[in-house]
Parts: C-alpha cells; sequence; structure tokens
C-alpha cells in the first residue's frame, strides 16, 4: 500500500479507531525506522508549502467557504495564542485545529491550536520517541518531519493533541504560515482529531442510554 492509498483508505472508514488502525498497519508494514523516516518525510508526503488563495481560485475553488485566509492543519508560529490563560512565547509552532469553514474571515470570534514539539537529536532517548511517532503508537501525538524553518538539530516534530491552546481569530489570521498538510497528512490529522478530541464511547452510550430508560425520581419536597 502506497502512502496515496492509505488516504483513499481512511476516507472510506467512518469510525476513528478502525482509521487510526489502519494508519498503523500501514507504518507497520515498513520494514524499519529509515524506512518509515524515507515515506513520511519524502516532499509533498505529509507536509507541503502553504497553500494559496489564489492556487485555489483558479482551480474554481471560489464559493465563500471558499475564501481563506488559513487551512485546518495549517503549521503556523504566533506569540498571539493563550495556554491556560497564559501567553505563549518563544517562536512556538502550531497546527490550526479548526475546521476551514470556521477560519474564513468574520466567521468565528476565537481558534484553537495545537502545539508543535520539535524533537531533537540531543535529546535522551531520541530514537525510541522516534520510533513511538513513526508507528503512531502515541495517540495524543501525530508525526511530522522536519519544516523548513527548523533547525539542523531536529530530527522530526510532533503535533501534541494534549493541551490546545486558543486564540482570537483576528490574530490567528495574521501569524507566519509554515506549511500545509498534504491531503493525506490532513486525513491522518483529522483521523487523529477525531479519536482524541470527538470520539465516542460505545460504553458511555450504554451508560447514558440505561440511565434515560430509568423512572425520573420524584422531586423532593420542600
Amino acid at each position: 500500500m502506497t502512502l496515496k492509498e492509505l488516504g483513499e483508505r481512511l476516507l472510506q472508514l467512518s469510525k476513528s479507531d478502525a482509521q487510526i488502525e489502519a494508519i498503523k498497519a500501514f507504518s507497520e508494514g515498513l520494514a524499519k525506522t529509515t524506512e518509515r523516516i524515507a515515506v513520511f518525510n519524502a516532499t509533498g508526503a505529509l507536509v507541503r508549502r502553504p497553500i494559496r488563495p489564489e492556487e485555489a481560485r483558479a482551480l474554481g475553488f471560489d464559493e465563500p467557504d471558499d475564501g481563506f485566509v488559513l487551512l485546518q492543519g495549517d503549521v503556523v508560529s504566533t506569540e498571539s495564542a493563550f495556554h491556560l490563560g497564559e501567553r505563549v512565547t518563544g517562536n512556538p509552532k502550531y497546527v490550526v485545529l479548526n475546521s476551514s469553514c470556521d477560519l474564513v474571515p468574520g466567521r468565528r470570534q476565537f481558534s484553537a491550536l495545537l502545539r508543535v514539539k520539535e524533537i531533537r537529536r540531543s535529546e535522551q532517548d531520541v530514537r525510541a520517541k522516534l520510533n513511538l511517532l513513526l508507528r503512531f503508537k502515541r495517540t495524543h501525538s501525530m508525526y511530522l518531519p522536519p519544516l523548513t524553518v527548523d533547525g539542523d538539530d531536529v530530527v522530526s516534530n510532533a503535533v501534541e493533541f494534549d493541551g490546545i491552546c486558543q486564540i482570537r481569530s483576528s490574530d490567528l489570521l495574521l501569524a507566519r504560515r509554515i506549511a500545509s498538510l498534504s491531503l493525506v497528512g490532513w486525513r491522518i490529522f483529522a483521523s487523529f482529531s477525531q479519536m482524541v478530541i470527538a470520539r465516542s464511547n460505545p460504553r458511555e452510550g450504554e451508560m447514558r442510554s440505561a440511565i434515560e430508560n430509568q423512572p425520573e425520581p420524584p422531586v423532593p419536597s420542600t
């Protein structure tokens, strides 16, 4: 299976757990870490240069929702985002979590960002960290290759789904765009987003149904 075929497979699967298992199976089908790096770090494999609005318009994408400045999954840099009430400084990188239609100027007042963590060559257990990321074993982190703005010591990046940051949408539109996700990268990102943030637990559904099928308790008298 090729990376493009993986993207088509993800489109056919409706449940996030099945999508994640398909991603893991694809990675496990690659012989070793060096082969995984070669596949996922190839030019345009997971990330590409930022998609420009004029490119989309030239291809006929000129509906109101197509009037984007940013797209879901874009990698950006900004110091206008907050985490737990504190502004994040130090030239941080983020991946945009909002759907692209919500990023149209004037559509939403606030936006959500996921932090991008750099994995450096000098870190302890760097090979083990790379192995986990490349095999997509950590469902709260998604592998990204080194980006054009990264130093030579950065061997990979990780999109951190644990710890959402917030930013005014007007400030986000001024952020520096570093990269856009490829089609396959965007589908993998959507699979992780659904798994981590919007996954429904069948057991919870059973619990809620059982509770709602019970008679309402009497209202205590005052």
